[in-house]
Order: structure tokens, then sequence, then C-alpha cells
């Protein structure tokens, strides 16, 4: 069972007629009046930038709400658009794979944390999708939301497939590793959101995927000399505020192009259940140019 959490109708009803208001206003108003209503949601927000030693309050002045109102609209459009799309998103992936799906689906505005992230949420998996950060990235539009909601419905898909989110407690926790599993993860999403709606497209766009594709030989170097790096590791290669060789997200890029080869020899089980060894192996026959 599909379950959704739709809190962004108590986002747009507490903001809509607030949009003049400083930003410090704002902030108690999303605080005290809209996420406070939802204190798991309100905690993952803050942790999110807490976490990496962010302050939350500074960092919503300067680049979430002082952006509320340029982006009401987008936010709202963004909102109908998911809403319209996810039941056509959900059937397709429940006809490519079988598996009886019993998530939580989030909608909410926060500290722009992410436009899209699979967590926990009331006790079962959940995906949490962010409206504030669609709409920064202008992925508002049905042509941009329909493969964010492809892209964690397949994280979902590879979660459940392979029995665990995140890297397995009994293979050492380093940068090294941690590298070959985001690009090993990242990409089962990014490639199998694009057979799932059975479109070559992308929320980043076009122009985007051809960025990409004209440095992969050079992305891959650095993508190597990245898994190496102890202290910072492939971080920049994943997220819009990073960029390697002047292009953002490039992790997505690279790591569906990796599955994408591991494809011609397995099938998408077999491809979510491959013991890390296997992945990390083939991932490095991948990179090495």
């Amino acid at each position: 069972m599909i379950n959704v959490i739709d809190t962004f109708k108590d986002f747009k009803n507490c903001f809509a007629g607030n949009l003049e208001i400083p930003v410090q206003e704002k902030i108690n108003l999303w605080k005290t009046s809209y996420i406070g209503n939802y204190p798991e949601l309100e905690e993952k927000c803050i942790r999110d930038y807490e976490d990496m030693g962010i302050n939350w309050r500074e960092y919503a002045e300067k680049s979430v709400f002082n952006r509320t109102k340029d982006d009401f609209n987008k936010m709202i459009e963004a909102h109908k658009n998911i809403l319209d799309t996810l039941d056509y998103i959900n059937k397709r992936a429940a006809a490519m794979v079988d598996i009886c799906f019993d998530i939580n689906i989030v909608i909410y505005s926060g500290l722009c944390n992410s436009a899209g992230w699979v967590d926990k949420y009331n006790g079962k998996r959940a995906i949490l999708y962010g409206i504030d950060k669609i709409a920064m990235l202008n992925w508002h539009t049905k042509e941009k939301i329909e493969p964010l909601l492809a892209h964690e419905l397949c994280h979902v898909i590879h979660f459940e497939l392979r029995g665990e989110d995140r890297l397995s407690q009994n293979i050492e926790n380093n940068k090294y590793n941690n590298g070959i599993w985001d690009l090993y993860e990242e990409g089962f999403a990014q490639y199998f959101e694009n057979v799932l709606t059975e479109k070559d497209i992308d929320s980043r766009g076009r122009e985007w995927t051809i960025k990409c594709t004209e440095k992969e030989k050079e992305l891959k170097k650095e993508y190597i000399k990245a898994l190496n790096n102890t202290e910072i590791g492939t971080k920049e290669f994943f997220g819009d505020w990073f960029q390697v060789l002047g292009i953002s997200d490039v992790g997505y890029y690279l790591g569906s192009k990796f599955i994408g080869e591991l494809h011609k020899n397995y099938d998408m089980h077999a491809i979510a259940e491959l013991p890390f060894e296997e992945v990390q192996k083939k991932a490095i026959e991948y990179l090495i140019v």
C-alpha cells in the first residue's frame, strides 16, 4: 500500500497571505504554524543541516525563505504535477517488478533539503518530495517531475530487492567503499528511471546529459582520484551545490552509465542483488579509461 501524506497543502494555506512578510517572520511562521505540526519531518529537515555543521536558521534566511515569494507559484505547480503523476508512475513500477509496495510518500516544504529522498517516516520506508527544492531547481513542470518520481521509486525497488538501503555493516565504512556504493546506488535509480518511464529524459535537462557525455572520460578519471581521497571522497559528484569539471551531479551520470554496462549481462534483479565485492570490481572496470 502506498500512503500519500500531503503536508504541502498546509504550507500553502499558511503562506498564501504571508508572502510579503520579512524573511525572519517567514522562518518563524514555517516553524510554529506549519512544520511544527509534523515533528518527525521538522527533525529531519533541521538535522540534515546540523549534521553538516550548518546553522539551519542562517541557511534558511540566506537560501530558502528569501525566495519563497518568487517560487510560490512554481511550488503550487510542482505539487499539482506530483499528485497528477504519482498514480501513473506507481502503476508502471508495479508492472515492472513483482513488489507489493508498502511505503509512505511525504510531500512537504522544508529547508531546500532535497527534491526527493528515501528515508523512514511514521515507522516505514518513505519517499519525501521537497516542493521547495523542486521549485528552486525549476523541476516543477510535469516533464521534469516524472523522472524525479521514477528515480525515487527506483531507489525503493533497489532497496527492496537487495534487502538493504546502504553499505552493508560487514563492509568497511570508508571514503573508497562509500564512493563505490554511491555510484552503484544512485546509478541504479538513474538508469532504471528511464526504463520505468520508457523515456530518455532527466530532470536536469538534455544539455546536462550532453555536457557529461562530452567529458565522460575525464569524469571517470576524476572519480577514480576522488575514490582515493581519504578526506573528501566522492561527495562533490553528488549534489547540485557541487561541480566537477564545471558540471553538477556528475556522479548520477557516471552511475547510470555504469549500471547500463551491467545491464548488458545482468537483469534488474541480479544487478540489485550483486555482492558488494562484485559491484566494486565491475565499477573499477567501468571507471578505468
